[in-house]
């Protein structure tokens, strides 16, 4: 655990580590050279960026917090999305960002090629009187970010595990089948191209 006094990243211990956006200085993440920038593509401050990128996201990585939003701006910039089903408590996304996403063939995919969403599932922000509703899938009152987040998950790509990695296109179309933890970085890599490729092959 030494060299982690200087910021190395600590990889053997990840998983059990708070989200590296909490860690002050990470050398794992100074040469990706992105700035966050809280705004969307239409300039406007992204939804839910002040709950979730400090405490949430990796460093270096700007994704939406709002799978809408996220299409959005997908449609504006000609770029697949990739869906990050994640949680404040999960063990094995904290593992896949520690030891997957800051490799650097990796970390230039995701920021490059595609438009990011992280949907929290298990966020507790109450959501606003006119965004709660009534879930069609399970019946039940849906009343915080995450509830909504993780309804999503489960009514629409019937899953309730995180990680899961879904990329679609602006129009919400799954590309290709959904990968959960990864830790191959190939692997990984293989598959972040993969959907590349089949965004391509459709336009």
């Amino acid at each position: 655990m030494v060299p982690g006094m200087w910021g190395a990243p600590l990889k053997s211990i990840s998983a059990f580590l708070p989200p590296s956006a909490t860690q002050d200085f990470d050398l794992s993440t100074v040469n990706f050279g992105t700035t966050a920038t809280g705004t969307s593509s239409t300039g406007k401050q992204k939804k839910y960026y002040e709950i979730f990128h400090e405490r949430g996201t990796p460093k270096g990585f700007d994704p939406y917090y709002d799978y809408e939003e996220g299409l959005a701006a997908a449609k504006e910039l000609g770029k697949p999305v990739l869906i990050d089903f994640t949680g404040w408590n999960c063990v094995n996304c904290r593992k896949m960002e520690a030891n997957v996403w800051t490799d650097p063939k990796v970390a230039t995919l995701l920021r490059e090629e595609f438009v990011m969403v992280e949907l929290f599932v298990d966020d507790r922000t109450e959501l606003s009187p006119e965004e709660q509703y009534v879930s069609e899938y399970s019946g039940k009152r849906i009343r915080t970010i995450g509830a909504k987040n993780s309804d999503f998950q489960a009514s629409v790509f019937n899953s309730n595990s995180q990680p899961l990695y879904v990329i679609v296109d602006a129009e919400g179309n799954v590309l290709i089948q959904p990968s959960g933890a990864d830790y191959n970085v190939n692997s990984y890599a293989a598959y972040l191209k993969s959907g590349i490729d089949a965004f391509k092959g459709n336009l």
